[in-house]
């Protein structure tokens, strides 16, 4: 289909009736877009479209962004266990028995043995991710375990592509290639880490001073862009770059809010992309080939789960264990770029044998949305041991934030002199701000504030609202006072709203909306002004 339009519409008409059906079944939407791809391709004789897949590759770019934003240079120091212990020995392993399944079984060339067994060691950073994110489990202990294997695999996927440059190269000398190779890498790092963290301070300054959030969010878009471009024109992967440049603004106070707004993009690239993942699958040849290819199947989520669970053991509960190797058991998305890596430097194995790998890697991935959905099921099911207490085992209780806070939405005058008031009682409390004025006021005088939408529900999950003392909805407003009312009250039922009425029907919205006991400012006016006429009168009195 030459109409990349007509093809898109049809994509997007095919994947909304099918997710509609699918949820009414509490299917992962992943599932619906995968089964969209087969149903176009096979429709069309589509394996594959490139138009397509340069769109969705930018989904695993705003993925890798995003992912940036959550790990600083010093989150990522507090989790070097998870990142460069648990990684590299996960895939050291997992490709050793791969290699020696292909060599003694398989009979593949050592070269492409390699590669093929290193690109089977990694699992799908889309998928899991994606599942982590949207249930909020990330920063449980399995999560933060999978968080930090994957992470380790999406930075091997560049020697691991090296690899295919060395084996495939007939001119270069191998010591002049990773000269260029590390030459190419320093000129990322500099311009990405020194001179993001150098200019983009300053031109978010003037950014935001616009109180434009289209330019807010143009900017953000040209960043990600272009430090993907950079990357990738510099010989590495466009998702490398976007990570280090989500590392950049980690630190900035615009992450919440940039991640807020890059949401709906990184969404809606993903599920191009697991459209596109679901055009590589052939029904034709599966039903010819599925005892091969289920038997592939099998094969890797059984040597994956098992030598995650077998070294994890060692670090963690056996609960923690297991549901990180059940959930990283798939094969993924960079896989394929390994594959298409090297069938264009003809380093691949026999065309069938691949076709039967990628129907097996697709299947894992499909299989992966209905095991997360399962997983505390499953992991009862399969290790029952006496390590649970009060129904929950050990390792399986979340990280709570440190110390429950008041978050003020709206830090202007008011905000900042409840904001004084809750610091002279010891109250711990954080400020959110969309007014670059009085955010950067707010900045200079050291006041604990984010800079954010406190309508967009997206961030205040980011801020974890739900962990909050209370909220205190500082604004003048009214429609904006509803709209925050509403958007804190869908993301934290349970918290506390204190906020300010200034009229009856106002007070009556935000009781309707669950807010409870709005304060009334005019009867709290008219009490203040009656209490100071009665004093008056009194004090005339006594005098007279």
């Amino acid at each position: 289909m030459d109409n990349i339009i007509t093809l898109v519409l049809i994509c997007a008409g095919v994947s909304l009736l099918l997710n509609v059906l699918l949820k009414k079944f509490h299917v992962e939407s992943v599932i619906g877009y995968i089964l969209t791809g087969m149903a176009v391709g096979f429709a069309f004789d589509l394996q594959h479209s490139d138009s397509l897949e340069v769109i969705a590759e930018f989904g695993i770019v705003f993925l890798m962004f995003t992912i940036g934003l959550e790990f600083s240079p010093e989150k990522l120091r507090l989790m070097k266990k998870e990142v460069f212990v648990y990684g590299p020995l996960q895939m050291a392993i997992t490709a050793s028995i791969f290699f020696a399944i292909g060599h003694w079984v398989l009979g593949i060339a050592p070269t492409v043995n390699l590669i093929v067994s290193l690109a089977l060691s990694l699992s799908s950073t889309a998928i899991v991710l994606n599942l982590l994110t949207k249930s909020r489990k990330i920063s449980r202990r399995y999560g933060r375990n999978s968080v930090g294997v994957l992470l380790f695999q999406d930075i091997a996927v560049i020697p691991i592509l090296l690899m295919v440059s060395i084996f495939s190269s007939s001119q270069d000398s191998i010591s002049q290639l990773m000269l260029d190779v590390v030459m190419d890498g320093g000129i990322v790092f500099l311009l990405l880490f020194l001179g993001g963290r150098i200019m983009t301070p300053h031109v978010m300054e003037h950014v935001i001073g616009t109180r434009s959030n289209e330019l807010f969010v143009g900017a953000i878009l040209l960043f990600v862009v272009g430090a993907a471009q950079l990357a990738h024109g510099l010989g590495f992967s466009y998702s490398l770059g976007a990570f280090l440049a989500g590392m950049v603004l980690s630190e900035t106070q615009y992450k919440h809010q940039v991640e807020a707004d890059l949401t709906p993009f990184r969404d809606l690239l993903l599920g191009v992309f697991f459209i596109t993942v679901g055009m590589q699958v052939n029904p034709l040849f599966v039903v010819a080939n599925l005892p091969m290819i289920l038997l592939v199947m099998v094969t890797l989520l059984a040597v994956k789960s098992l030598v995650l669970f077998a070294f994890l053991r060692f670090f963690n509960g056996t609960h923690t264990s297991l549901k990180t190797a059940l959930l990283l058991a798939q094969s993924g998305e960079f896989s394929f770029v390994v594959f298409e890596t090297a069938q264009a430097n003809n380093l691949f194995m026999d065309p069938e044998l691949g076709q039967v790998l990628v129907m097996a890697i697709v299947l894992t991935m499909m299989l992966t949305p209905f095991v997360f959905q399962y997983l505390d099921r499953i992991t009862q099911m399969l290790a029952r041991e006496p390590e649970q207490k009060a129904g929950h085992s050990v390792d399986e209780i979340e990280e709570e934030v440190d110390e429950q806070h008041v978050v003020i939405c709206g830090y202007g005058v008011l905000g900042q002199r409840i904001g004084a008031q809750l610091d002279e009682a010891g109250v711990p409390f954080v400020g959110v701000e969309h007014d670059g004025t009085s955010f950067r006021a707010s900045k200079e005088k050291g006041a604990p504030v984010y800079f954010g939408n406190a309508g967009n529900r997206q961030f205040l999950e980011k801020i974890k609202i739900d962990h909050a003392r209370a909220v205190v909805i500082a604004m003048s407003n009214e429609p904006r006072i509803l709209l925050v009312a509403q958007s804190v009250r869908s993301v934290a039922p349970d918290v506390p709203i204190m906020v300010c009425a200034t009229n009856r029907q106002l007070k009556e919205e935000l009781d309707a909306v669950g807010v409870s006991e709005p304060i009334d400012s005019l009867d709290q006016t008219a009490d203040a002004l009656a209490r100071q006429v009665i004093e008056l009168e009194l004090v005339q009195e006594s005098g007279g």
